[in-house]
C-alpha cells in the first residue's frame, strides 16, 4: 500500500478499510465532476440533510450502499467497481464509507474548497 492509501486509510477507518485503493476512489471522483458534484448529486437525490451533516461539524449521518447506487447510478458505480477490482455492490458499500469521511475532511468551513486540496486538507486533519 502507498503513502496515499496509508494516510487515507488512517483518516477513514485504519484497518478496517485495509485493501482499498484511495488513489483509485479519488481518481473516479474527479471523473465524476469532483467531490461537489458528487455531494450535488445526493442534494438533488434527496439526501440533502445527510450531505449537510458531512459539511458541519456535528456527527455525519451515513448512508447505505443502496442510496448511493441510488444516487450515482450504475454507470458510475460500474466504473468504480471495475478500478477497484470488485463487484459494484462492494464498491457502493465502500463509497457509503468514505463519502462523508472525504466530505467532512474537505469542508472545514462548511463548503466544500474549490480551490483547495483533499489529500493536503485531509493529511493536516490527520496531524493536528
Amino acid at each position: 500500500m502507498g503513502l496515499l492509501n496509508s494516510v487515507l486509510g488512517n483518516i477513514l477507518g485504519g484497518a478496517s478499510s485495509k485493501g482499498i485503493d484511495y488513489a483509485a476512489i479519488m481518481q473516479w471522483v474527479e471523473q465524476q465532476g469532483g467531490l461537489q458534484a458528487i455531494l450535488d448529486k445526493f442534494r438533488h437525490g434527496q439526501f440533502g440533510d445527510v450531505v449537510g451533516s458531512w459539511l458541519s461539524n456535528g456527527k455525519n449521518q451515513q448512508i447505505s450502499g443502496d442510496h448511493v447506487q441510488q444516487v450515482l447510478g450504475s454507470d458510475a458505480i460500474n466504473q468504480l467497481a471495475e478500478k477497484l477490482g470488485v463487484d459494484p455492490a462492494q464498491a457502493c458499500s465502500t463509497i457509503a464509507k468514505f463519502l462523508p469521511t472525504v466530505a467532512n475532511a474537505a469542508s472545514p468551513n462548511g463548503e466544500v474548497q474549490q480551490d483547495g486540496n483533499i489529500l493536503g486538507d485531509m493529511v493536516s486533519k490527520l496531524f493536528k
